[in-house]
């Protein structure tokens, strides 16, 4: 990569970074280009050179936002033990993730909302969908694993059931920490705790 290559990269990253930030801190519909312009220390006219429309930038936001996680499940894919033992540690780290309620998560939940709610497809919208795509795809060597060390259930559909289990455990987790504010039991069960008997029964619901 040339030298001018490279500075045209770093400015698109400051970009994204800085877009991430104030999308976090004031909303997606709130920031306005020339605010993120500011933040990143360019021009206005610069900013829309790179990002002609701030829908653009927001699903840039989302894909650098998500590469971390797919990083996070490689590990998980390459990592000691059994299935069924990655399995629960992918759990244990959207537990943990959740509970914390890091920018991480946050903005996520912000974009996949904004996202579905809008009247069309959001421009760029395919690369986010390749990287969930991608992360989905690193659980086919769990899946295989798990069929043949034992430590998955034989009378199941092991893909459809982790894939399920993976998905249904962190949109959960998001809604019930997005409400954790609004008690609608009578003896309010804290979102921890719920989380937790969660985790429980889908990991027994594969466990050999």
């Amino acid at each position: 990569m040339s030298k001018r290559q490279q500075n045209k990269e770093e400015r698109v990253q400051l970009i994204i970074q800085e877009a991430e930030r104030l999308f976090i801190e004031n909303g997606f519909e709130k920031v306005q280009m020339q605010d993120i312009a500011d933040a990143a220390g360019i021009g206005v006219a610069t900013l829309f050179r790179y990002f002609p429309k701030k829908d653009q930038l927001i699903v840039a936001a989302a894909v650098k936002n998500l590469q971390p996680t797919l990083a996070r499940f490689e590990q998980f894919m390459h990592g000691e033990g059994s299935a069924y033992e990655r399995l629960e540690a992918i759990l244990n780290h959207f537990f943990e993730m959740q509970l914390e309620r890091t920018n991480h998560a946050r903005f996520r939940e912000a974009f996949e909302s904004y996202a579905s709610l809008v009247a069309s497809p959001l421009p760029g919208i395919e690369t986010y969908i390749d990287v969930q795509r991608q992360i989905m795809q690193t659980l086919e060597p769990l899946i295989e694993d798990g069929k043949r060390d034992g430590s998955f259930r034989s009378d199941i559909d092991v893909k459809v059931t982790v894939v399920t289990i993976i998905n249904t455990f962190g949109t959960f987790g998001n809604n019930i920490m997005l409400k954790s504010h609004i008690s609608y039991l009578e003896d309010d069960i804290e979102p921890a705790v719920q989380l937790r008997a969660l985790k429980e029964m889908f990991l027994a619901s594969i466990r050999a």
